[in-house]
């Protein structure tokens, strides 16, 4: 019932889901990580997480439009949504690359915890860019279909 009166929670719960799955099967290549159903659940399931957190408390949506207006762009125009999504796959990719390579490298038993911390920032620091990109790309799909599922159910 709550989801039926709720635009923005449609949205982002679609969001979330779209986007922890692109990204998580994103990873897994990118990390020549077996494809298996363990990885794709575990990184789907951390990416939703942040994804969906991330939306409740941080307005990334306000600031993408406030960049776009910086540069005195018409709402609605591409060239407002290209530079409008900006802040928020900064933003959603940044949390997204600190935790979950964190939580692969500082929970992972076979990295001695002396190299970690070294592992850790090598790891975010070859990651954040390539990450950034696909979950750039992919967020105007998902807000698409996020769109679209919520204007479905919204009466």
């Amino acid at each position: 019932m709550f989801y039926k009166s709720h635009f923005g929670t449609i949205l982002t719960t679609v969001l979330s889901l779209f986007m922890g799955l692109v990204m998580a099967i994103f990873i897994i290549f990118l990390n020549h990580l077996p494809f298996t159903w363990v990885n794709l659940f575990e990184l789907t399931a951390e990416i939703n997480l942040i994804v969906f957190l991330a939306s409740l408390f941080i307005p990334y949506n306000a600031w993408g439009a406030w960049f776009a207006g910086l540069f005195h762009l018409k709402e609605g125009t591409l060239a407002y949504s290209l530079v409008e999504g900006i802040i928020p796959s900064v933003v959603l990719n940044t949390l997204n690359t600190f935790i979950c390579t964190g939580a692969s490298i500082f929970y992972n038993e076979a990295i001695p915890k002396a190299a970690r911390m070294t592992a850790y920032l090598n790891g975010c620091k070859e990651a954040w860019i390539p990450c950034f990109i696909v979950s750039y790309i992919a967020s105007f799909a998902a807000v698409a279909l996020g769109k679209k599922v919520a204007q479905k159910y919204v009466k």
